[in-house]
Protein backbone atom coordinates (compact mmCIF):
# COMPACT_ATOMS: atom_id res chain seq x y z
CA UNK A 1 0.00 0.00 0.00
CA UNK A 2 1.25 3.46 -0.92
CA UNK A 3 0.32 6.57 1.04
CA UNK A 4 -0.07 9.84 -0.82
CA UNK A 5 0.12 13.15 0.97
CA UNK A 6 -1.49 16.26 -0.43
CA UNK A 7 -0.16 19.62 0.61
CA UNK A 8 -2.15 22.81 0.50
CA UNK A 9 -0.52 25.48 -1.65
CA UNK A 10 -3.14 28.16 -0.99
CA UNK A 11 -2.13 31.26 0.89
CA UNK A 12 -2.91 31.08 4.61
CA UNK A 13 -6.10 32.75 5.71
CA UNK A 14 -5.69 36.04 7.56
CA UNK A 15 -6.30 35.89 11.28
CA UNK A 16 -9.33 37.79 12.43
CA UNK A 17 -9.64 39.29 15.86
CA UNK A 18 -12.99 38.37 17.39
CA UNK A 19 -14.65 41.05 19.51
CA UNK A 20 -14.90 40.70 23.27
CA UNK A 21 -17.53 41.78 25.76
CA UNK A 22 -16.60 45.21 27.17
CA UNK A 23 -17.93 44.16 30.59
CA UNK A 24 -16.48 40.68 31.23
CA UNK A 25 -14.01 40.20 28.35
CA UNK A 26 -15.64 36.99 27.02
CA UNK A 27 -15.03 36.37 23.30
CA UNK A 28 -18.05 36.99 21.06
CA UNK A 29 -18.58 34.99 17.88
CA UNK A 30 -21.43 36.72 16.02
CA UNK A 31 -23.80 39.63 16.61
CA UNK A 32 -27.40 38.95 17.56
CA UNK A 33 -28.52 41.36 14.83
CA UNK A 34 -26.78 43.26 12.02
CA UNK A 35 -28.73 46.39 11.11
CA UNK A 36 -27.78 47.83 7.72
CA UNK A 37 -28.28 51.57 8.17
CA UNK A 38 -26.99 52.29 4.65
CA UNK A 39 -25.03 50.27 2.06
CA UNK A 40 -21.78 51.21 3.84
CA UNK A 41 -22.95 51.55 7.46
CA UNK A 42 -23.68 48.50 9.66
CA UNK A 43 -24.83 48.60 13.29
CA UNK A 44 -24.24 45.30 15.11
CA UNK A 45 -26.25 44.41 18.22
CA UNK A 46 -24.27 42.15 20.57
CA UNK A 47 -25.31 40.06 23.58
CA UNK A 48 -22.67 38.37 25.75
CA UNK A 49 -23.59 34.75 26.43
CA UNK A 50 -21.48 34.73 29.59
CA UNK A 51 -22.72 37.80 31.49
CA UNK A 52 -25.77 38.93 29.47
CA UNK A 53 -24.38 42.41 28.75
CA UNK A 54 -25.89 43.99 25.60
CA UNK A 55 -24.27 46.67 23.46
CA UNK A 56 -24.17 48.03 19.93
CA UNK A 57 -21.13 48.63 17.77
CA UNK A 58 -21.20 50.61 14.54
CA UNK A 59 -18.80 50.43 11.61
CA UNK A 60 -18.52 51.76 8.09
CA UNK A 61 -17.47 49.47 5.24
CA UNK A 62 -14.91 51.10 2.98
CA UNK A 63 -15.76 51.09 -0.71
CA UNK A 64 -13.75 48.67 -2.85
CA UNK A 65 -11.70 50.22 -5.60
CA UNK A 66 -12.66 49.12 -9.11
CA UNK A 67 -9.82 47.52 -11.00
Amino acid sequence: MTLHYNTCTAAPLPRIKLPTCPLCGDMLLAPLLAEHVSPQHVLNHWVCEDCGHTFRKSFVVEALLAE
